[in-house]
């Protein structure tokens, strides 16, 4: 008997190894990674209860026990997992986590059961009969060890008998069938331990065939006789996934199939599928787009074909909204980075054109004044011929933050050409805005030269002014060349360096 067990155990773990090996390379979606899980953790406890069964001492015995606990602890957790997955069952991350962190705590017992008795409330190694083993008593952790595996048990059984009555379609049944056996088979050998109903389980882990036997069975029915049901796993976790509709129509023009996502689109798909077709097939002709729900669809159609012989259409809505979103995101910052000066951060001529008839209407429309100030820099010339071209950029970039610190809230700065600015804005008070602009640009001036204490000093030339518009053809232009005519005669009078 004793060779016989061992026999068992030796080829328990090649077949496990080539099992996991197989399932490994098919990973594609959550259920199988949970059913290799449960595969790896029971490779695992098996070979640690072969090394077990070959120990000569309590002390390789013990070290055997604390790796095959290493999968052992987790079998029925992923097992579970597995259950929760094929029913479709919700499991709070919440819920998951601290059944991790049970499984987690309990090896770690498990990892120290020599020195306390939480596990084990005691236990002595025996080498009397086929194999060696350890007799011990049941300590706290390891009944709740127990009760945690028939826990896992029960509820995976409730679930798998509630949505196997639920289900109706046959291939979906004879699937969750599949299942309920194999657990029922390692409920049977759990059982025949727990209770010690056969001689055997006195002698050797009978749940080691009831792991074995039960992922052999799913493994045989899952993947010889597709119970698996390969074409509802896809629909599942692929078609009715995507965020892309599928239709398919047959040569009558009736659909036979249709996704989550077009039953989410037209939920009166059943009753008016000819309304449905109609829209696409004018979205396709017309070239358009098809919006429902505030979202944008672009349609697709394709042949459905079999051995060169048609059978129908595919109709395909990919989901474009976030490609039209980032495509108006993107036009907009192209427009906004086109409109902008790359030197000063402010709107270019370009963006003057564009602005200026925007502040122009709403000065128009709410009968308020518009405020012109065509702005040159002092002293540049000097700048460039002293101290060099890029000091002479630099100074017209702090010109510019002084412009921007001199503005009244909604204004517009423009940089209009070397070093000349433009400042647009409406104005409540026409008669204060040029005194109310000079008051404030001159302390922003005399603050900023004080704070940098260059060998030059940044200024400027301005000429503002503010009056309340009517329309009148060339009003915007008259008003530039005032405004530029009023810096002009400030320049001569300050600019010490003019040209």
């Amino acid at each position: 008997m004793r060779n016989i067990l061992l026999a068992v155990q030796y080829a328990s773990i090649v077949g496990l190894f080539i099992e996991s090996w197989i399932i490994f390379r098919r990973l594609k979606n959550s259920l199988l990674h949970y059913l290799f899980l449960s595969c790896l953790a029971i490779l695992v406890n098996n070979i640690g209860y072969l090394c077990q069964l070959l120990s000569t001492s309590q002390e390789a015995y013990i070290m055997a026990l604390k790796f095959s606990y290493a999968g052992r602890t987790w079998i029925t957790f992923f097992l579970f997992l597995f259950t929760i997955e094929i029913c479709k069952i919700k499991v709070p991350h919440l819920a998951k986590s601290f059944l991790v962190f049970s499984h987690i705590a309990i090896y770690i017992s498990i990892l120290t059961l020599t020195e306390h008795n939480l596990y084990y409330s005691w236990f002595k190694f025996t080498s009397d009969g086929l194999f060696p083993k350890i007799i011990h008593g049941y300590g706290i952790v390891y009944n709740f060890y127990m009760a945690l595996q028939v826990t896992y048990i029960i509820t995976g059984f409730t679930f798998l008998f509630v949505t196997w009555s639920r289900e109706k379609k046959q291939s979906a049944k004879k699937r969750l069938m599949a299942v309920i056996v194999a657990f029922l088979i390692e409920c049977f050998f759990f059982t025949l331990k727990m209770l010690k109903l056969v001689e055997l389980t006195n002698e050797y882990d009978v749940t080691i065939f009831g792991y074995l036997f039960s992922i052999i069975f799913m493994f045989i029915a899952f993947f010889r006789y597709d119970l698996l049901g390969a074409k509802e796993i896809a629909r599942d976790f692929m078609i009715d996934r995507l965020s892309e509709g599928i239709i398919a129509v047959d040569k009558k023009g009736e659909i036979q199939y249709y996704n989550k996502p077009v039953q989410e689109m037209y939920p009166d798909i059943e009753t008016d599928s000819d309304k449905t077709i109609q829209q696409i097939q004018d979205a396709l002709t017309n070239k358009k787009s098809i919006i429902v729900n505030n979202r944008i669809y672009t349609a697709e159609e394709n042949d459905l074909l079999r051995n060169n012989e048609s059978f129908g259409k595919l109709y395909v809505l990919i989901d474009a909204t976030e490609h039209y979103e980032r495509f108006k995101k993107e036009k907009k910052i192209l427009q906004r980075e086109l409109r902008i000066d790359p030197m000063t951060g402010l709107y270019n001529r370009k963006g003057m054109e564009y602005f200026s008839e925007q502040v122009y209407n709403e000065a128009l429309e709410k009968g308020k004044a518009l405020f012109v100030c065509i702005c040159d820099m002092n002293g540049l010339k000097y700048i460039n011929d002293n101290f060099g071209h890029d000091e002479g950029d630099r100074a017209i970039r702090m010109l510019s933050q002084i412009i921007l610190e001199s503005l009244e809230e909604g204004d517009f700065a423009f940089r209009i050409g070397g070093d000349e600015f433009l400042i647009l804005g409406l104005r409540s008070d026409e008669g204060a805005a040029a005194a109310s602009f000079r008051e404030k640009t001159e302390s922003v001036i005399e603050v900023f030269n004080k704070a940098v204490k260059l060998p030059y000093k940044i200024d400027m030339s301005y000429g503002p002014l503010a009056k309340t518009i009517d329309g009148n053809a060339n009003e915007f232009s008259d008003l530039l060349k005032q405004s530029d005519n009023l810096m002009y005669q400030m320049k001569k009078r300050r600019d010490k360096h003019i040209r």
